[in-house]
C-alpha cells in the first residue's frame, strides 16, 4: 500500500473514530478501522509481523489510555469494557500501527530522543483535538498536558522500536 494512501487512511480513521462518538456510530467506526487494518495487513509484504505489531500497539494503547483515564488525566467518551478505554480508541491504536512501517516509517531512521521529543510535543495535540470535537474531556492544566506529553514521549519510541524489530525480523 502506498505511503500516501496509508497516511490518508490513518487520517480518515482518526476522523471517523473521533466523530463517531458524538454521532452514536462507534460500531461503524470500528468496522471502518478494521477494514483499514485488514487492507493494510493483506497488502503487506510481512502480514504476520504487521498483525503482531498492530496487536502490540493496541495492547499498549489500551493500557496507556486506560491508565490516563483511571488517574483522571483525561476522560474519554464512548462505549467501553469496564474501566478500560473506549473501543474506538482501541481501533485508533490499531490504525496508528499500520503507519509505523508505511507513512511513518521515516521515524525508524531518527534518533530515539528525537522520536520521544516528537511524541512529547505532538501526542497531547491529538488528545486536545479529539477533546475539542467531543470525544474526550480534559483540563489543559500544565499537569494534565505534561502527563500526556510524558506518556507519548515514552510510548512513541517504543512503538517505533517494535515496528523496526518487526521489520528486521521479516527480512
Amino acid at each position: 500500500m502506498s505511503k500516501l494512501w496509508n497516511a490518508i487512511g490513518f487520517q480518515a480513521g482518526w476522523w471517523v473514530c473521533i466523530l463517531s462518538v458524538s454521532r452514536a456510530m462507534e460500531p461503524e467506526a470500528l468496522l471502518f478501522c478494521m477494514a483499514l487494518i485488514g487492507a493494510h495487513v493483506y497488502a503487506s509484504q510481512a502480514p504476520r509481523q504487521e498483525l503482531q505489531l498492530t496487536l502490540a500497539a493496541v495492547l499498549i494503547g489500551v493500557l496507556l489510555d486506560s491508565a490516563l483515564q483511571y488517574f483522571e488525566v483525561i476522560d474519554f467518551a464512548g462505549q467501553s469494557l469496564l474501566a478500560l478505554s473506549p473501543y474506538w480508541l482501541w481501533a485508533l491504536w490499531g490504525v496508528l500501527a499500520t503507519t509505523l512501517n508505511a507513512s511513518l516509517a521515516f521515524l525508524q531512521r531518527l534518533p530515539r530522543l528525537l522520536i520521544a521529543g516528537l511524541g512529547f510535543f505532538l501526542g497531547p495535540w491529538t488528545y486536545y483535538a479529539g477533546a475539542q470535537l467531543g470525544a474526550a474531556r480534559f483540563e489543559t492544566t500544565p499537569f494534565h498536558v505534561l502527563t500526556l506529553a510524558a506518556a507519548w514521549a515514552m510510548v512513541l519510541p517504543v512503538l517505533v522500536a517494535l515496528a523496526q524489530r518487526k521489520t528486521d525480523h521479516a527480512n
